[in-house]
């Protein structure tokens, strides 16, 4: 499914040959992410570096809260999924924040709803 469609708390795989995909996952199955808020962004940008940098400021401080209630090692990272411009222009404006572990072919995945 694409990216935008997902809602906080669903939990999924990534695919890096597939790329604004995400695979819906139970989240108490192995799973390479769960989504922790869907942002909306806002504004004019005309380039990608434009909308990565608006997305990542959207998921910074929600992420960093979720994160620092996980237990240690649980998280390995994040996964900020924002529209690429010619999504933007045609009304995709939903980001996915997600905390991740190993993301695709990583052998460290999470196996359980975060905390």
């Amino acid at each position: 499914m694409p990216f935008y469609l997902l809602r906080a708390g669903d939990c999924f795989n990534t695919n890096d040959s597939l790329p604004g995909q995400a695979a819906k996952r139970s989240c108490g199955t192995p799973h390479d992410a769960e989504v922790v808020k869907v942002a909306e962004l806002n504004g004019s940008y005309s380039t990608d570096a434009a909308l990565k940098k608006a997305a990542s400021a959207l998921c910074e401080a929600p992420l960093e809260r979720k994160a620092a209630q996980q237990p240690a090692g649980t998280v390995r990272g994040t996964l900020v999924q924002y529209p690429d411009p010619r999504g933007y222009d045609v009304g995709i404006d939903n980001v996915a924040c997600s905390l991740a572990a190993d993301v695709g072919s990583g052998s460290h995945k999470l196996t359980a709803p975060l905390a």
